[in-house]
């Protein structure tokens, strides 16, 4: 462009517009004889980063530079109002404009509009568009208004956002007007800033502005007032969120009730200025939370003076066992003596009546001593002491199947071992827990078929799948005992554990039906689970699992 154009240098999109368009069609004519006050007016706003438009001339010519081009948005006024009467440009909003626009250009005076609605064409559509603007005179040489220059920003989204703000503002004090429990907001000092209906009226006071910090000092409990600044002044002094309980005097009663108040801090610009929070009534939580600890102060007396009465059963307990093992046992030896010299003796001597009565006796006194015998291990597997140590089943298996040899050999019986490992117990419990189901499955061995007993080991690492009592992290053995006996009905599964429970008479197997409860307390002694499961004529399977380590 020529020299003579240089005020249109620069000034982006719209300086190159303005030198690329044929002004000669215009009323304004070429540049060269525009006036020198407008010439310097678009070389300022052609260079400023700030969204400028100039109204020029009788016919308030349109000029704009690149910084308010986005205002227009697309598919609107840009670029054909460059150079078009303002009236024109502007059609959809006139009325709106052209008032404004005489003031400055017939008074002279500057006009200033912060957030106005002025209604706009862009982007293909009406917009209602807000603007906080300026409009200025711009003098020509002769001292006298030639344009308008207007300084202008699109505060649409700020205002909606205000006005969503105000909204929002509005339903949160709806809404929290409504909840029983407070909400506050505070400053530093605790002065309340925002309150809701529930504590102001819970605390009898009318207004926000005069709920000071003092307040609190009228309403809350005297024995509290420490509680409640020195848990604030540590908020404050640490920035952080706080929990606090403490009792707050009701206006309507002026009985005091306990209250849980959550606060956590509020920052503005990176400063902390106060805490924002909530306060409930646990006044009847807390109420029966001290009843609650009274029954819980009388249920541990008793259960202390339970515990003093169970160590004293357990002493008793001791006393019997002692007594079992030496008193009882006395008086029957001399019985199954006397009997046996009485067998020798004079066995032949007795009616076919005696010799049955008599044999009675020596089969009742046999039973007394297996069932004292049982009766001792039942308590010794409680009151002895457990010395864990590490043993290899199979030797245990190997040693019980010795003790039993006599009774595998008479009913032509196997016991099979698949699987050892090797495991933590306590060495002669955890025989006598093997003896007891292996002989089981010996004494429960059907009549006319020969007993066959399996044992399998596999590590469980999942044990509590298994039952809830275990632990995932321990890891765990399971011994499975299999054998083909008469079985039993799947109704008794857990009976088969109980003190002197059994399944099948006296006449057809001898026991004293506690051989199972000692099995099961031996377990538990293991910190391990036992069930079983069988059907009748079929079968049993007793299943062992106890931690590989204690």
């Amino acid at each position: 462009m020529n020299k003579k154009f240089h005020f249109l240098d620069d000034g982006g999109e719209m300086g190159r517009l303005m030198r690329e368009k044929d002004w000669s069609l215009t009323p304004l004519g070429e540049p060269d004889g525009w006036p020198q006050s407008l010439r310097i007016t678009l070389n300022i706003m052609l260079n400023s980063p700030f969204p400028m438009f100039l109204f020029w001339g009788d016919t308030l010519k349109s000029f704009y530079n690149d910084a308010y081009r986005p205002i227009l948005g697309d598919d609107g006024k840009h670029p054909k109002i460059l150079g078009l009467n303002g009236k024109e440009a502007w059609s959809e909003s006139w009325t709106d404009v052209e008032p404004m626009l005489k003031i400055v250009t017939e008074k002279g005076e500057s006009i200033w509009k912060e957030n106005l609605m002025v209604p706009i064409f862009r982007n293909g559509q009406m917009e209602d568009v807000y603007w906080t603007f300026s409009y200025s005179p711009v003098k020509d040489e002769a001292g006298s208004v030639s344009g308008v220059l207007v300084i202008v920003t699109d505060t649409t989204e700020a205002v909606l956002a205000e006005r969503r703000l105000k909204e929002s503002e509005r339903r949160f004090r709806e809404v929290a007007n409504l909840s029983p429990v407070w909400i506050w907001i505070t400053d530093n000092e605790i002065n309340i800033q925002y309150s809701n209906r529930a504590l102001l009226d819970y605390v009898g006071v009318e207004n926000e502005s005069d709920f000071t910090g003092q307040v609190w000092i009228d309403v809350v409990h005297p024995d509290d007032l420490d509680v409640v600044f020195k848990g604030f002044g540590k908020a404050v002094e640490d920035e952080s969120d706080f929990a606090l309980e403490y009792r707050v005097k009701r206006k309507e009663t002026g009985n005091y009730e306990w209250f849980k108040v959550l606060g956590a801090p509020k920052f503005e610009e990176g400063k902390m200025v106060g805490f924002i929070g909530t306060g409930m009534n646990i006044d009847k939580q807390k109420s029966f939370s001290d009843h609650l600890k009274k029954e819980v102060d009388i249920r541990t007396k008793e259960l202390a003076d339970s515990n003093d009465k169970l160590e004293a059963m357990n002493k008793e307990l001791q006393s019997f066992a002692y007594i079992s093992s030496h008193d009882l046992q006395e008086p029957l030896r001399k019985i199954q003596m006397f009997a046996e010299v009485l067998m020798e003796n004079e066995f032949d001597k007795l009616s076919t009546s005696g010799k049955a009565k008599f044999e009675k006796i020596q089969s009742a006194a046999n039973r007394m001593q297996s069932l004292i015998n049982d009766l001792l291990s039942y308590s010794r597997t409680d009151t002895e002491k457990r010395v864990f140590e590490v043993v290899d089943l199979k030797e245990v298996i190997a040693d019980v199947k010795n003790d039993l040899g006599d009774e595998l050999n008479h009913k032509h019986g196997k016991i099979t071992l698949l699987k050892s490992c090797k495991l933590e117990v306590v060495p002669f419990q955890f025989r006598q827990l093997m003896y007891n189901l292996l002989s089981n499955s010996i004494k429960y061995a059907k009549s006319d078929v020969s007993p066959e007993i399996t044992i399998d080991t596999t590590i469980i690492k999942n044990a509590n799948s298994i039952d809830s009592s275990l632990k995932n992290k321990k890891e765990y053995v399971q011994i499975t005992i299999t054998d083909n006996g008469i079985g039993f009905d799947e109704q008794f599964a857990e009976k088969i554990f109980e003190v002197f429970q059994r399944l099948h008479s006296k006449q057809e197997y001898v026991g004293t039906g506690i051989g199972l409860a000692i099995v099961k307390k031996i377990v538990q002694n293991h910190f391990g689970v036992i069930s079983a499961t069988g059907k009748l004529n079929e079968g049993s399977v007793f299943v062992i699992v106890m931690p590989k380590a204690q």
